[in-house]
């Protein structure tokens, strides 16, 4: 009876078919793989027609305006453009501010669509084809705003999928859940899946920002189908019989590794793409990050999150430039704010409260920076780094930290975890498939040699240290392993100063000490 039933709750999720975009298996290579000769970008007519399966836009998208090809206008010259796009965007009401912000659609300062593509980016992320849905056909779009506007609405189809699935009031005996399962439920799992991967396709010809939201939402999409067969109700044979349930959920975990590993490598693409154009803090890219730590428990694309370094100085915009870059996306602060001078400190401190745009990474490389932006860049090098896991960003990051010795015990720390974290996966795909660190890779001694000195940096270095090298644990389970953990962990506690870190170093103490007993 378990295998029967097993076997049919699959069936819907074995005939669904996998989606479009992924990363190939192989982790060596973690790029996305060529399907067909890249097609031209197609300029949006507006939005995609949604796929019958595609819920319609919720009612929380009717308070915003839809976007429409406003006649070309100067709204006063670039300073003035950016003062009116500052007090657009100072509005604290959505609506307000989406329709201050369709007053600067046509404004010559700005590439033509952007403030459109930014509006559809401010919405909830299932409205963005809603908000773009009028906006015309056109040929004075450039390809990255072209992709981006297409993107938009493609991501915010694709985020309505899989959100609502049929349900089954009881009795819950086995004919009425293997009916359901065979019937409405699989119905709609491959109507849903059908639709994911023709949106996905359509995503795959885009580039840039377009194709990373797509990717990123296509996979949620996918990931979401293993959260939502968990909930179907089970037979009431099942539920009374802890061994058979315990079987049928093992069962139905390991039917819907295809489908979550399809939707893991969608994802994987998508913040690759994002994660190029500087991206740092986003709802989208949170989602996505905490979705894979969920269901990949063992390979946490989080994991890094856990370390501790100094915090950023509070960002207190005094400029138009300076509060623009506190509340744009990356992607258009990148355009926006293409004449940025890298030596403003204050700017790049407000920038890193979103992300570092890829053309100021290009002109910080070759300025010659002033102690104070040197130390924001490798910040904010490092914070790419563990967000994606990047090891060429954690060698930038102790390049830079270093350029200037003697300059501060934040650089030294920078350069210390740089040193012992660039050697390590080269990107979140490789390390969602081999592993967070390879065994024997881990340099901490230059964190060690900080924890010996003196101040709040060597609490910081000594718990980092042993955060590493809890990362990369023996094959063989040794108890004096977690002892020195353990006593690690201890003596961060007694050098940390920040209550609340002193607490977590103790915390991570007491737990390596647990498992020192629990494998003695």
């Amino acid at each position: 009876m378990r295998q029967l039933f097993v076997l049919s709750c699959l069936l819907a999720l074995a005939c669904a078919g996998p989606t479009a975009t992924t990363v190939p298996t192989t982790p060596a290579q973690a790029q996305p793989a060529p399907s067909k000769p890249a097609a031209p970008s197609p300029a949006p007519n507006a939005a995609p027609d949604p796929l019958a399966a595609v819920p319609p836009p919720p009612a929380n998208c009717d308070h915003l305006g839809k976007a429409a090809v406003r006649p070309t206008r100067s709204c006063g010259g670039p300073a003035q453009a950016l003062t009116a796009l500052d007090r657009a965007l100072g509005e604290s009401a959505r609506e307000r501010r989406d329709l201050a912000l369709g007053e600067l659609e046509g404004c010559t300062e700005f590439d033509p669509g952007l403030v459109v593509a930014l509006r559809a980016e401010l919405a909830p992320p299932e409205c963005g084809d809603y908000v773009i849905a009028d906006y015309p056909k056109t040929g004075s779009l450039g390809p990255a705003v072209r992709d981006t506007l297409l993107g938009l609405a493609l991501g915010a189809q694709l985020r309505r999928l899989v959100r609502v699935p049929p349900e089954l009031g009881p009795p819950y005996t086995k004919a009425r859940v293997q009916a359901f399962i065979q019937g409405k439920m699989g119905d709609w799992v491959k109507a849903e899946a059908a639709a994911i991967g023709e949106l996905a396709r359509k995503g795959s010809r885009l580039g840039g920002h377009g194709k990373g939201i797509v990717a990123v939402e296509a996979g949620m999409a996918d990931m979401r189908f293993v959260e939502v067969f968990r909930q179907v109700p089970l037979p009431e044979e099942l539920q009374s019989d802890p061994e058979l349930r315990d079987a049928y959920y093992s069962s139905l975990d390991q039917g819907l590794e295809p489908r979550k590993d399809r939707g893991r490598d969608a994802a994987l693409v998508g913040l690759k793409m994002l994660g190029e154009l500087g991206v740092l803090h986003d709802a989208r890219v949170d989602q996505a990050r905490a979705l894979l730590s969920r269901l990949y428990n063992g390979r946490r694309i989080d994991a890094l999150d856990g370390l501790l370094l100094p915090p950023l100085p509070k960002a207190e915009p005094k400029t138009v430039e300076q509060r623009l870059a506190t509340t744009l996306p990356t992607f258009y602060a990148d355009s926006v704010l293409k004449s940025a001078d890298p030596n403003d400190a204050a700017l790049l401190g407000a920038l890193l409260t979103r992300g570092l745009p890829s053309s100021l990474r290009s002109r910080l490389d070759q300025a010659e920076l002033g102690s104070e932006a040197r130390v924001l860049y490798a910040r904010g090098l490092f914070e790419l780094g563990r967000t994606y896991w990047r090891a060429a960003d954690f060698g930038r990051a102790r390049a830079v930290a270093r350029s200037r010795p003697g300059s501060g015990s934040e650089p030294r720390l920078l350069g210390a975890l740089g040193l012992a974290l660039e050697q390590g996966p080269k990107d979140a795909a490789t390390m969602m498939l081999r592993g967070p660190m390879p065994q024997g890779i881990g340099n901490v001694s230059e964190l060690e040699a900080l924890g010996r000195t003196r101040g709040e940096i060597a609490g910081l270095a000594t718990y980092d240290a042993a955060f590493i090298r809890e990362l990369v644990p023996p094959a063989q389970k040794d108890p004096a392993f977690f002892r020195d953990l353990a006593v690690r962990y201890g003596r961060a506690a007694t050098l940390l100063t920040a209550p609340a870190e002193q607490k977590l170093a103790r915390d991570r103490a007491a737990a390596a000490s647990s498992t020192a007993r629990a494998v003695r």
